[in-house]
């Protein structure tokens, strides 16, 4: 399944990312240009627009209209209503463009991540499409915690 988010979603897509959902985000792209993206390459559009909505619905596109303000459960509503199975940490994507990431040995960033870094962590993953590079940082628990949380809210 694959997501497109609108403008007022920027945050949203990251986190769907992080948790593996394939989730194009498309900045400063009218209505009209997302809609006819969605029905060309078959995308779940995610909104809060009911205009946008309205128009999904006329047109048959699929979507869903976002209804709450908290993080946690707005990535709720994304799982329970598309049914996509969420992996995480095992499948990630790039918060920052959505690539694919492979577990890379260390030696494969040493040039790429600040050497305390380096020297403080065992497993990296990069992104096959821009090329960044993650690891567990302080981060990491926030990102486990609200995953947590949104599971318990399905």
């Amino acid at each position: 399944m694959r997501l497109l988010f609108d403008d007022m979603l920027k945050r949203l897509a990251s986190w769907c990312r992080i948790l593996g959902m394939d989730s194009e985000f498309l900045p400063n792209k009218g209505d009209s240009f997302l809609l006819a993206h969605a029905e060309k390459n078959g995308l779940v559009l995610i909104t809060r627009d009911l205009p946008l909505t309205l128009r999904c619905e006329k047109r048959g596109v699929k979507f869903i209209k976002i209804k709450s303000d908290i993080i946690e459960e707005q990535i709720a509503q994304i799982i329970r209503e598309t049914g996509v199975e969420v992996s995480f940490p095992a499948k990630t994507r790039c918060a920052a463009c959505n690539g694919e990431l492979d577990v890379v040995p260390k030696e494969g960033v040493a040039e790429s991540v600040p050497p305390n870094v380096l020297a403080n962590h065992e497993q990296f993953w990069k992104c096959k499409k821009c090329g960044k590079v993650f690891w567990e940082g302080g981060h990491w628990n926030n990102i486990r915690r609200i995953y947590e949380q949104a599971k318990a809210l399905i």
